[in-house]
């Protein structure tokens, strides 16, 4: 049996799957966030009670957890928090949308253009050296404690093994290529190259902890290997193996990647080009800051929390409005925006409300807006001269049949429904498979283990229709863009510093 560990924005996940691929259990729970201005935070104390609350439910079953063989974990990318040489947490983790550190990654910028100006190094503040300059910068006491910098997904790395230490791809956003750190810049920012993880590769395998084996009633034999972290293992557990299928993951953020042969010699725009591993393969896309965390935000600020029936709702209320939403467009960037534009102050807008709008209205934009969202995804891939035949779509979004049928419209793609939602938990353990040599290729797994559930086709009508009301809300944004600067300064003249726990991005 194979134990995924999911650590995600919104919850944490203990997912086992057998020897023939298939989910036999499942068991979850909430992980909190604290949002403060710009601050956006996680407690990693909470991620280790949580982690242990899950572990101690497999272990009450001696036919699960004595019979698992290998273990591995995927989480939110970008996450950092300092430890001192136990594993102790010295800070909060700052979470991807942690906005904090702007000012530090425009500076790094700069340095690693003055530095090599052929390298395809970009450094959004969303990267860990930002944040860790931060730190430096703003709480110099606490920064002096702190033995390493590490995310998430190293949090589960070290409780498994003992040991401090990433993958490659998780590393990339440290600004890792080419098998090395910056370490120029790193020196000219003042950070001891130490506190950073040490780079294994995708696949390392090791012992698990005999305290960890003893207190949940491990095997003896029980191994963790190391995969990467969730936006890649969602667009591999999304994939249906078939060349050209682009995969849209709409969990808290939206996801859009496509599996391709090459990888790109030139970027146009903020998009990734990342070599899997060791495998002759590179994922070509994005994330953004809010994909269905735009619905869950929709849900907690317009709708009753109490209601079991909420989501069943605000399709029906949504469905009841046509294409265009009479009008209403949102822009549903709550939490700025990382691509395909960078703008991290950008904000939420509802335009074109008039005196007969309703919520049906704003239910039926936001419901849109995911499909925008994605389609600008795609089109920034389509823009870098990479073909897209098709689109598979999971994740919580993809539970929407009518958000489905709009991304077709949208994107006048093909829409593919996946079969098991817990897209991220299959890639982590199509990757431990390949690493085990259970199949050959990328392919071989993906055509093995995903299911597509139902095939949704685009209505070119309808497209035509929201081709002109994408490119109204392009338009509209391009507009707004200098002005979400201007609204962040008017908005420090009536900062009221409430503090919002959140338990569902």
């Amino acid at each position: 049996m194979y134990l995924i560990i999911n650590l995600g924005l919104k919850s944490i996940r203990g997912i086992i799957f057998n020897k023939d691929g298939q989910q036999i259990f499942s068991s979850s729970r909430a992980v909190h966030s604290k949002l403060i201005e710009d601050k956006l935070e996680q407690d990693a104390d909470e991620w280790k009670a949580k982690l242990e609350s899950i572990l101690e439910e497999i272990s009450i079953s001696d036919k699960i957890g004595n019979n698992i063989e290998y273990i591995t974990s995927t989480t939110s990318s970008s996450c950092i928090y300092g430890i001192d040489k136990n594993g102790n947490p010295i800070t909060k983790a700052m979470m991807v949308s942690d906005k904090r550190a702007v000012a530090e990654a425009k500076e790094i910028g700069s340095i690693l253009k003055q530095e090599n100006k052929n390298s395809s190094l970009m450094c959004p503040a969303s990267s860990l050296l930002p944040k860790v300059l931060w730190h430096k910068r703003n709480n110099q006491s606490i920064y002096d404690k702190v033995d390493y910098w590490i995310g998430a997904g190293e949090f589960l790395n070290y409780y498994f093994t003992g040991e401090i230490f990433t993958d490659p791809l998780n590393a990339s956003k440290g600004m890792y290529e080419n098998d090395s750190y910056p370490i120029s810049t790193i020196r000219k920012i003042g950070i001891a190259l130490k506190t950073l993880p040490k780079v294994e590769k995708i696949g390392l395998d090791l012992s698990v902890l005999e305290v960890i084996k003893k207190k949940f009633s491990f095997s003896n034999n029980v191994k963790y290997v190391l995969t990467t972290y969730d936006a890649i293992c969602a667009v591999l557990g999304s994939f249906d193996g078939e060349k050209n299928t682009a995969c849209d993951v709409s969990g808290t953020v939206t996801s859009l990647r496509i599996l391709s042969d090459q990888g790109l010699k030139q970027k146009r725009g903020p998009i990734l080009s990342q070599k899997l591993g060791e495998y002759d393969k590179y994922l070509i896309g994005a994330s953004n800051n809010l994909g269905g965390g735009i619905i869950e935000w929709f849900k907690q600020a317009f709708y009753s929390q109490n209601d079991k029936n909420v989501y069943y709702i605000m399709e029906n209320n949504a469905q009841e409005v046509s294409i265009g939403a009479n009008g209403i467009i949102f822009l549903p960037y709550m939490l700025g925006e990382r691509s395909p534009f960078k703008s991290p102050n950008a904000r939420g807008v509802f335009f074109g409300i008039d005196r007969g709008s309703s919520l049906k209205e704003f239910s039926r934009a936001v419901f849109e807006s995911t499909a925008f969202v994605s389609n600008d995804l795609l089109q920034l891939i389509i823009s870098n001269d990479v073909n897209v035949d098709s689109i598979s779509v999971s994740g919580g979004l993809a539970r929407f049949d009518l958000i489905n049928q709009i991304k077709a419209d949208v994107t006048n793609k093909q829409i593919k429904v996946v079969e098991n939602f817990e897209s991220t938990s299959v890639g982590a353990l199509i990757l431990l498979l390949l690493s085990l040599k259970k199949y050959n290729s990328i392919e071989e797994a993906a055509k093995n283990l995903i299911k597509i559930r139902k095939t949704i086709n685009p209505s070119e009508a309808n497209h035509f229709i929201y081709k002109e009301f994408f490119d109204f809300y392009k338009k509209l944004n391009n507009h707004l863009l200098p002005i979400y600067d201007d609204h962040l300064y008017l908005k420090k003249h009536v900062r009221s510093y409430v503090s919002e726990t959140i338990s569902n991005l």
